[in-house]
């Protein structure tokens, strides 16, 4: 309707204007003004804007203009309408009228998955600080065995040509990994400067460094690969019983993102890919590097059903003659809601000495789905589908895995190592997140190896709420 309503203007204007003006060609702009802003400076609206005062009437840089207005997290609603001049047939002015969300949002809630057990949150975040367009954001988490503090801050138009700037500070706290990981105490203090630049409106390149100081504690019940990762790298120390080690690693980041998904909470189309690297400094205590890939893409299809394909894919190892294989804080998990379902959260792959996950250094997964269509009044808070899901996590670096007998153990890849399920899932939003609900029938599982080391957790009903967010 937005678009008819310039068409509209257009051809009033043009209908009005003499013959040789009409003839010589083009309408163009004077002023452009935005209404109804309480909170928002105006410098923050103009830049978003790709049509300009003093240059033609451009009605497709208009509306790509009121597009990236809504996009902002703190503008609802944007409407153009055209004011002609007074006097000046070929001349008008642009008046959008703007309708404002809220900037500042904050509250706290709780959350529950399998890998992470019972945790609780709070968050403040205001998206339009003191008028400008910045971000400030802080989060605090605790959690069974893990709690987190986040701090930060992003100017979206740091350099006068569109580059985004954000600084960042988290510390961490955990005594395991995850909830099924043997003991592992690690503090972690991170400080992050990343900047990103827009390439069109749908994608995005980041760079920056991150400097991570990271202290690994093993205690008495810490697996002998967890001890003998923490005894061989950084700078190790033994204290009574424990024995520790810490190291501080600047670090390289490199990321791209793309996405075209109609909306960002249960899209119907488009595609949202994100490929990341970091890569610590060389000549430090740890080398080490890491890349990931990341797909969802939707097909809407016949019927109201929509399909939809998600990949996980993750490498990493170490370099240089200081760093024995990837810290375990680096590994990648797999079974569950996010890679493969109806295997217990996490507990695929490579275990320790104690047949507990170690996660790996390869990781490689893919979940299709056929998504149900709801009557209207359901669409926005759930979503059911039908699934199969394939994946597993490997080791291939230099570990020493083991069974109870001393039996060399091999994790690396191998298709036939790839677990299948196939099942039923559903998400709905509620106030604290999303809930989700998934029952999968594992397709190749094996559950009844009579080697601890090498059988399969099942788990085909799983439940998590408020990850999402």
């Amino acid at each position: 309707m937005r678009y008819i309503h310039l068409l509209f203007y257009l051809v009033v204007l043009v209908a009005h204007a003499p013959p040789a003006q009409s003839a010589a060609g083009r309408i163009y702009v004077e002023r452009i003004e935005f209404l109804g802003t309480d909170r928002i400076n105006d410098d923050v609206l103009r830049r978003e804007m790709l049509q300009f005062e003093g240059t033609y009437l451009n009605t497709v840089a208009l509306e790509k203009s009121r597009l990236r207005l809504e996009r902002l997290a703190y503008v609802e609603s944007a409407k153009v309408e055209l004011r002609p001049v007074t006097g000046k047939p070929d001349l008008v002015d642009v008046l959008i009228t703007i309708k404002e969300a809220p900037a500042r949002h904050y509250g706290g809630g709780g959350g529950w998955s399998e890998s992470h057990r019972a945790s609780v949150h709070g968050y403040f975040v205001n998206e339009n600080l003191l008028g400008t367009g910045q971000r400030l954001s802080v989060r605090i988490e605790a959690g069974e065995f893990r709690t987190e503090a986040a701090l930060s801050h992003t100017d979206p138009f740091a350099h006068s040509s569109g580059v985004s700037r954000t600084l960042g500070l988290a510390l961490r706290r955990s005594d395991q990994l995850t909830a099924d990981t043997s003991d592992l105490e690690a503090d972690l203090i991170t400080g992050r400067l990343q900047y990103q630049y827009r390439i069109g409106e749908r994608q995005s390149i980041r760079y920056g460094l991150a400097l991570h100081d990271t202290e690994l504690i093993a205690g008495p019940l810490t697996s002998t690969q967890l001890q003998e990762w923490v005894a061989s790298n950084g700078n190790p120390d033994m204290s009574g019983s424990s024995l520790s080690t810490d190291y501080l690693n600047p670090e390289l980041l490199l990321g791209w993102h793309y996405d075209t998904r109609d909306q960002r909470l249960f899209p119907n189309s488009g595609t949202e890919q994100s490929l990341r690297l970091n890569i610590a400094v060389p000549g430090l205590d740890v080398g080490y590097y890491g890349v990931s890939y990341e797909l969802s893409k939707f097909w809407p299809l016949t019927g109201g059903w929509t399909a939809k394909l998600g990949t996980r894919l993750g490498y990493g190892a170490a370099y240089g003659s200081h760093t024995s294989s990837l810290p375990p804080n680096f590994n990648w998990f797999a079974g569950g809601p996010k890679t493969v379902r109806g295997y217990r959260e996490n507990r695929l792959g490579p275990r320790d000495s104690l047949g507990n996950p170690y996660g790996g250094n390869l990781l490689a997964s893919a979940q299709v789905e056929l998504l149900m269509p709801l009557p209207e009044k359901w669409k926005k808070r759930l979503r059911m589908s039908l699934f199969y899901d394939v994946g597993n996590v490997f080791s291939t670096e230099n570990v020493n895995f083991q069974d109870d007998g001393g039996q060399i153990l091999d994790y690396g890849f191998d298709f036939s190592d790839l677990r299948h399920s196939a099942g039923i899932a559903a998400k709905y939003v509620l106030p604290i997140g999303v809930l989700g609900l998934s029952y999968g029938i594992p397709l190749n599982a094996d559950d009844d190896n009579p080697n601890r080391f090498g059988r399969d957790d099942i788990k085909r009903f799983q439940i998590t709420i408020g990850v999402d967010f």
